[in-house]
């Protein structure tokens, strides 16, 4: 144990070396770098009080799929290159719920500044003003071909979904897809509480099961095939699942990671996740103001760094440490922004996360290709294979549904205040004493 300890201070000394060189050689380009994202985070955030007032009418593209809220329909419109957080009612407003990402309507109504209260909340979606809708027309046009796979493929998914239960069926596409929008009240509340809402945010996780999904596919390609094979597989899975920032943070990562075994380099998981956060605010600097970007961030920063730690320390099965280890590493990661944003960071989230990550990955890796294949097969059979459908969809069901009891059980027993800290507490002193009782064993 003594000789891994000095192991482990020469690496953090190696690696403070390393990056003081780096600073020495690059900091000009650094120091310009910066400049450059700071003036285009103002530019950004300057067009965000630039959008247009008064009566409108004419054609506007859907940027975000409809969801219903506040008694109507609620939907990101782009309208003349700008983005408007609308929302309809009525006869307006079941029109608007049949379109989906990418189709074009037109529509009558009226504009309005973003209150001054929720800009921040709204800049990582580009929101520049408010949009009230009084007409939409019953025609709903194309999207681009793109856009169309992709509603295409969420719809085939939906079929099957729909033969679960409707709490299930939510949830189901919220862990494969970060599909969200059915999800009830209560359903969101015990993920939150249970400290698993993560699992509905798409992540690293779920681009890993799709590149494995079709990972027998591409192995069979050539390096430089193979690689651009990844890229449009990954670039349309961010399509798939709307962009959202902790599926661009997980594809950006993905992207940087297919490249440097194109070159037959090895990629470690800290400068990967680097060059994907500098490389996606540049890109887009409004993510600076996005909650699931952070909290995708410091959840991978969590299992990169915390994650090898807890694994060395603990000594124990395999099948327990590394649930525990991942589980551990990715929750102190996020535990900063929980603390800012929510207020509270959930202890009872490391036993729930061990009973219900393992168990969703199932559904991830399992339940896409299933639901695909039944979705399909409704399609072209009818009616007639929905019996063997339901059939081959019962183990995601059961999987489903024990990740909603976890969930639910969680938040009933979770701690608050004072208890919550002495739990954590409590964490750390049995990690402590698996430490020592190790070393002593030693």
């Amino acid at each position: 144990m003594k000789h891994n300890a000095v192991v482990n201070h020469a690496l953090i000394v190696r690696a403070f070396c390393t990056w003081t060189a780096f600073l020495r050689l690059y900091w000009l380009p650094l120091l310009i770098g910066l400049v450059v994202l700071v003036g285009h985070a103002g530019y950004q955030f300057n067009q965000l009080q630039r959008g247009a007032v008064g009566q409108y009418s004419g054609y506007a593209r859907v940027i975000e799929d409809p969801m219903r809220k506040f008694g109507g329909v609620q939907v990101v419109l782009e309208i003349d290159g700008k983005r408007y957080l609308a929302l309809a009612h009525s006869v307006a407003g079941r029109r608007i719920a049949q379109a989906e990402a990418g189709n074009m309507l037109f529509v009558s109504g009226q504009r309005s500044r973003v209150p001054r209260a929720t800009v921040l909340r709204y800049a990582p979606r580009h929101i520049v003003g408010m949009f009230s809708v009084v007409e939409v027309r019953e025609q709903i046009f194309s999207a681009s071909p793109l856009d169309r796979s992709a509603n295409r493929l969420r719809s085939t998914m939906k079929r099957a979904a729909d033969m679960m239960p409707r709490d299930e069926s939510a949830l189901f596409m919220g862990l494969v897809i970060g599909d969200d929008r059915a999800q009830s009240r209560t359903m969101i509340n015990a993920f939150r509480g249970a400290g698993l809402s993560h699992l509905t945010a798409v992540s690293g996780q779920n681009v890993a099961f799709v590149l494995t999904i079709f990972g027998v596919y591409l192995r069979r390609a050539r390096t430089w095939w193979r690689f651009g094979l990844s890229l449009a597989l990954i670039g349309w899975f961010v399509v798939l699942t709307r962009a959202e920032p902790s599926v661009l943070r997980a594809a950006t990562m993905a992207s940087f990671g297919a490249f440097a075994f194109a070159k037959g380099r090895d990629l470690g998981g800290a400068t990967a996740l680097a060059f994907s956060v500098a490389t996606l605010l540049f890109i887009d600097p409004m993510l600076l103001f996005s909650v699931g970007f952070w909290m995708s961030s410091l959840a991978t920063l969590g299992l990169v760094f915390i994650t090898p730690v807890i694994v060395r320390t603990v000594r124990g099965p395999q099948w327990v440490v590394h649930p525990l280890a991942t589980t551990l590493g990715a929750q102190v990661g996020v535990v900063p922004i929980t603390l800012l944003i929510f207020g509270t960071a959930p202890a009872i989230s490391v036993m729930t996360n061990v009973l219900a990550v393992p168990v969703a990955g199932f559904v991830m890796l399992v339940g896409m290709p299933t639901a695909l294949l039944c979705g399909v097969a409704v399609n072209v059979f009818g009616p007639v294979v929905i019996p063997l459908c339901e059939l081959a969809m019962l183990p995601v069901l059961i999987a489903t549904r024990w990740v909603w009891w976890v969930a639910v059980v969680g938040d009933h027993f979770s701690p608050s205040g004072m208890a919550n800290v002495v739990l954590w507490l409590a964490i750390g002193v049995f990690l402590g004493v698996v430490h020592r009782s190790v070393k002593l064993n030693a």
